[in-house]
């Protein structure tokens, strides 16, 4: 699987315990494949990733990534994760764990993005979390004050009715959390 020194994609998909078949979505998916061509390898032909994000521009990436390597299960859906029923080209009560991984420190309306991941998840389904770390030094970080810190994220997501079920260190520069509803 693919990965990087900075964040390892195998080690978020590790951590989720995810199984061939299983549905996810990768909500700011972005540009690069990082994680949603690993999920779609990973998943295989009989499971479902839908990488989701409001820029076009990421969105064409995207599918040119799932040109390039075949990935027939990998579906590229343009949809905004801050607004509750924002995304559209996805079931309700369909997905088996929604990633939000790099994406937390540039929104704004984390409540949406926790109302909007619930409603699409399975009622067993888990939110895999990962965003940087508020004091990381790493020269690609994002300015210290667009980070967040996994505490005040831990009480949004309790707010939004779900339940922290796990913590990991996603890399030195990244935290990560599992959040169950």
């Amino acid at each position: 699987m693919s990965g990087s020194v900075l964040l390892n994609a195998q080690a978020i998909v590790t951590v989720a315990n995810l199984a061939p078949g299983m549905r996810v979505a990768d909500f700011g998916a972005g540009r690069t494949g990082h994680l949603v061509v690993p999920l779609a390898r990973f998943l295989g032909e009989d499971g479902a990733v839908y990488a989701v994000d409001i820029h076009p521009d990421a969105l064409s990436m995207t599918h040119g990534h799932r040109t390039l390597r075949v990935l027939p299960n990998l579906h590229v859906v343009r949809g905004d994760i801050e607004r509750y029923e924002g995304i559209d080209g996805i079931q309700p009560a369909s997905l088996d764990r929604v990633f939000v991984v790099n994406t937390l420190w540039m929104a704004r309306r984390f409540a949406s993005i926790v109302a909007e991941a619930r409603r699409l998840l399975r009622p067993d389904g888990k939110i895999v979390v990962v965003d940087w770390e508020p004091q990381s030094d790493h020269p690609v970080a994002p300015e210290s004050r667009f980070r967040v810190a996994p505490h005040a994220i831990d009480r949004v997501f309790a707010e939004g009715g779900c339940e922290r079920c796990g913590v990991f260190r996603a890399s030195r520069h990244h935290w990560g959390r599992i959040y169950g509803h």
